[in-house]
């Protein structure tokens, strides 16, 4: 059988071993274990017949963040009503790309969307057995937000924050992209098309970059990416619920 090494054999001159797209996802386990969002509550001084007014106060402190956010920087915030989906052939990318073109942006926030997507959370209901109250898991839906960034370091990236406890958070990030900047700072000539690297003047070079960063420290990295998007999580490793 004829391969593509075989059809190219003279042309490649090696092989780089590089990430590609990542998505990193983030939860504070301080919540995951059963009866310890109620116990958080109690640390904040919360009764469960006032959890509802609670949790829809501090959302409503995360969605004023990410607003004034892009309200100081001059950036658009847009909802996006179920039209930037895959079924529909649209994506958020897409859409952020044509903006941080339109705008040129070189670096720092391009836009910030808001949309109604389904999610894991908690909530309060009465248990007919205790007749009590009591914290349960559910599904519902909620605001997530999309951040999507120029990265003076990762390029183009975003970082996606469920408005509603417990705030799960994504993290994404572009191998490929990272590598073609950093070898774009050492003036090193390369050949990209899309998100394919064709060719690398100096290929040990690109390797050794790559290893670096599958070797980052990425809990710093992305501790710092939650910090700056959601207001509410220092706070909430004070109360010892963020591990």
């Amino acid at each position: 059988m004829t391969t593509f090494e075989s059809l190219h054999e003279s042309r490649i001159v090696g092989k780089l071993v590089a990430f590609d797209r990542l998505i990193f996802k983030g939860h504070l386990n301080g919540w995951m274990p059963k009866g310890a969002f109620a116990r958080f509550l109690l640390v904040q001084g919360v009764l469960l017949m006032g959890f509802k007014a609670y949790v829809t106060r501090v959302t409503a402190e995360v969605k004023a963040h990410a607003v004034g956010l892009a309200t100081r920087l001059g950036r658009p915030y847009e909802y996006l009503a179920g039209t930037y989906t895959a079924s529909r052939g649209r994506s958020k990318e897409e859409r952020a790309r044509e903006i941080a073109a339109r705008d040129g942006i070189r670096e720092g926030l391009i836009t910030v969307f808001a949309a109604l997507e389904p999610c894991n959370s908690f909530e309060v209901r009465g248990n007919r057995q205790t007749h009590r109250l009591e914290v349960v898991r559910a599904a519902r839906k909620c605001l997530f937000f999309y951040f999507y960034l120029m990265d003076r370091e990762f390029g183009f990236m975003h970082v996606r924050l469920q408005s509603w406890f417990p705030f799960s958070i994504q993290v994404y990030v572009n191998g490929r992209e990272w590598l073609c900047r950093e070898l774009e700072r050492r003036g090193v000539g390369f050949e990209r098309s899309d998100n394919k690297i064709l060719r690398v003047d100096d290929l040990d070079l690109a390797q050794r970059l790559a290893k670096q960063f599958a070797e980052r420290k990425w809990v710093r990295v992305l501790d710092a990416f939650a910090r700056r998007f959601n207001p509410h999580i220092q706070q909430i490793v004070k109360s010892g619920f963020g591990s």
